[in-house]
């Protein structure tokens, strides 16, 4: 059982249970007590779960991805900015992957008269590429209905088999200490697995995100390029060697 299937896994049974023994898990998970206890330790430090005595415990709180329906009228302007920055980076014949979210939109939106192949995860894409006659490749996997994305196990196997010129994601927060970070874990293995097979690597983000942490890392600072508005970069100076 992979990494992700098992936190996926404990994740639901804590949905189920407010608290497990580590007993209970290793019926569960069947496997090593060593690997259980190595994965409730990276969860624990990923804010996913609270240590107990014996066992875990199920987190009271959490942030969670605001609906994309919501997010589609903020920002806009400094949205396609970023979008505009982006395009100039894709060129002729590039493979390049998309990820969904708002920003990334407005960025599918603009691909026009242009030779490329896109894959994305992302729902809200796919009239745009399809009305611009962009060759295009949908994921497979578990539809997330508050972000409009594809997410999970199987999207993670798909997207193991390619490789990509070019990737272009977006972030819930950036930070100096904690690096590229996301609300859900299943989100976040989605992004660690793009980043993996792609060449040239850009997260897209508006100022709102600068100095902002959520739960889950996905990527450190040195990994990929950060793509932001001339407003952003001017007041996130010490972000400068990580800006594109």
């Amino acid at each position: 059982m992979l990494e992700a299937e098992r936190f996926e896994k404990i994740l639901r049974e804590l949905n189920k249970k407010e608290k497990l023994s580590y007993k209970e898990l290793d019926s569960i998970i069947k496997v090593s007590s060593s690997t259980i206890r190595r994965d409730v330790e990276k969860m624990s430090r990923s804010g996913l779960l609270i240590k107990i005595k014996g066992g875990i415990s199920q987190l009271k709180k959490l942030n969670f991805d605001p609906e994309i329906t919501a997010r589609f009228n903020e920002n806009v302007e400094e949205k396609k900015e970023i979008a505009e920055k982006a395009f100039k980076i894709i060129e002729s014949g590039d493979v390049i992957y998309l990820e969904a979210g708002t920003t990334v939109f407005y960025l599918a939106e603009k691909l026009k008269n242009i030779d490329v192949t896109v894959t994305t995860n992302g729902i809200t894409h796919i009239e745009e590429l399809l009305k611009n006659r962009v060759k295009t490749i949908l994921v497979g996997g578990e539809i997330k209905a508050a972000t409009k994305s594809i997410v999970g196990i199987e999207t993670i196997e798909f997207l193991s088999k390619y490789r990509f010129d070019k990737c272009f994601l977006g972030t819930n927060g950036i930070s100096l200490e904690a690096g590229m970070t996301t609300p859900e874990i299943n989100e976040a293995m989605v992004k660690r697995e793009v980043l993996k097979v792609s060449g040239e690597k850009y997260v897209l983000a508006d100022k709102e995100k600068f100095d902002k942490i959520s739960n889950i890392k996905f990527s450190s600072l040195e990994n990929c390029k950060i793509i932001t508005t001339n407003e952003a970069i001017k007041e996130n100076n010490r972000y400068k060697k990580y800006l594109y």
